[in-house]
């Protein structure tokens, strides 16, 4: 149950929900419409939840035909054979007078007018299987708002886990799902900076996602998520930031565990002025596997963005990344950057990249994009080799030279040291062969 003290939030799992129990499948929509009722959560939502439920038995799975989805095939993938399980949901923050930072189930009631206005605002739940799927059963929600004006100066911690193992009686023998929310409303001239650090057990897990960003005239919002999922967990992430005029949204991941990580990451620049930076770190091994697709949709004049993507991968592991930046007509002045960079560092390891401009206008200051995919800089280690570092120490401390343009720029304090920290700790073990 849900508690809320002064500047924390927290819930623990619950197993009353109809949605979790038999006969049915959670995911059908009298099942959903009950659970929601169950719940005694608004009519305005249990008919946004049962809308979502419709679209998710109406939709197939997304394709390999599709470009963003070329390298990633769910094609022997069943959502509804992944059973919801309860997250444990922790929120930490010191919030000025009038924010919010907190589940999304006690929001309904405190912020009533903001979550309905903007809750699915900028992704609805029609768009494909996975976000319908969250759109019905979501059930790790959390909306952070902050008025106008508001400063938050230390960073929002919002921890979320999941415990359960397949075959416990949380999932009656299905594989687990869960279904995380996030809803970010920061009015005009406020600033927060938001860490979402997200865990899970090595059982199966299957994770859609979905993040909705509005950042209002001047306002300034970072999003830094951490993710250290288990080693049979499937992310499937889409966030969306609204820009308004003068705004700055700065989104940064780093994708260090789970067996796949899709994430589609994207920044509608409406608002003059308004600045998007997406940041990204994979560090693979194994078999995993990540696949970024960015957008930046410069709508508005003299609008700017940055896109850097790096990954590091051992193994068998491979990554995708696949940036659009869109300049509109309406869109004079605008300037972006798009970049991926890739290190293989053993030989079956693959990196696939597509950056995209798309440029409608001839009035930009600016529109560039950069690929690289290769080994490690063999001077580079050759120095390191002979100061007496070995092999393996070498790497290390390459890999995480590399990632450090991507740390310094999310500006938290002690990522860089502990982004290093995993950096050793998961190539001491690496295959490199």
């Amino acid at each position: 149950m849900a508690q809320t003290t002064p500047g924390l939030a927290s819930t623990s799992p619950s197993s009353s929900d109809p949605a979790s129990e038999g006969g049915a499948s959670p995911y059908a929509e009298q099942q959903v419409a009950r659970a929601a009722l169950h719940r005694a959560e608004p009519a305005w939502l249990v008919d946004r939840r049962a809308e979502g439920a419709r679209a998710f038995a109406a939709t197939a799975m997304p394709t390999t035909a599709l470009r963003p989805w070329r390298y990633t095939d769910v094609s022997t993938l069943s959502i509804e054979e992944h059973a919801p399980v309860p997250p444990t949901l922790r929120v930490e923050a010191e919030l000025p007078a009038g924010a919010y930072a907190g589940p999304l189930a006690e929001a309904l009631d405190s912020h009533a007018d903001v979550v309905r206005a903007q809750l699915g605002s900028l992704v609805a739940g029609t768009e494909g299987r996975f976000i319908a799927a969250n759109t019905a059963l979501w059930n790790a929600g959390v909306l952070v708002h902050l008025p106008r004006g508001a400063v938050c100066e230390q960073p929002i911690i919002i921890d979320l886990s999941v415990d359960a193992q397949a075959g416990d009686g949380a999932t009656d023998g299905a594989p687990a799902a869960l279904l995380p929310r996030l809803l970010v409303v920061v009015e005009a001239q406020a600033q927060a900076t938001i860490v979402v650090r997200l865990r899970s057990t090595d059982a199966p897990l299957l994770v859609p996602a979905v993040a909705e960003i509005i950042a209002g005239d001047h306002a300034t919002v970072r999003l830094l998520l951490d993710g250290r999922w288990g080693e049979r967990t499937r992310e499937f992430t889409t966030l969306r930031s609204r820009v308004g005029q003068g705004a700055t949204v700065e989104v940064a991941t780093l994708a260090i565990g789970g067996r796949v990580v899709k994430q589609t990451l994207e920044s509608l620049l409406l608002g003059e002025g308004a600045h998007s930076d997406l940041r990204g770190v994979a560090l693979g091994d194994g078999e995993q596997h990540f696949d970024f697709v960015t957008l930046q949709d410069h709508v508005a004049p003299r609008t700017t963005s940055k896109v850097e993507i790096k990954a590091a991968l051992a193994g068998a592991s491979r990554s995708v990344y696949y940036g659009l930046t869109r300049v509109e007509e309406t869109a004079a002045g605008a300037a972006a950057e798009q970049e991926n960079r890739n290190l293989l560092l053993s030989g079956h390891a693959k990196a696939d990249s597509d950056p995209v401009l798309e440029i409608l206008t001839s009035e930009v200051i600016r529109c560039g994009h950069a690929a690289t995919v290769g080994p490690v800089d063999r001077d580079a280690l050759f120095y390191l080799q002979s100061r007496g570092l070995d092999d393996r120490t070498a790497l290390q401390l390459l890999v995480a030279g590399f990632f450090q343009s991507v740390a310094r720029r999310i500006s938290l304090e002690g990522l860089e040291e502990d982004l290093a920290a995993v950096v050793h700790d998961k190539l001491a073990v690496a295959d490199l062969s």
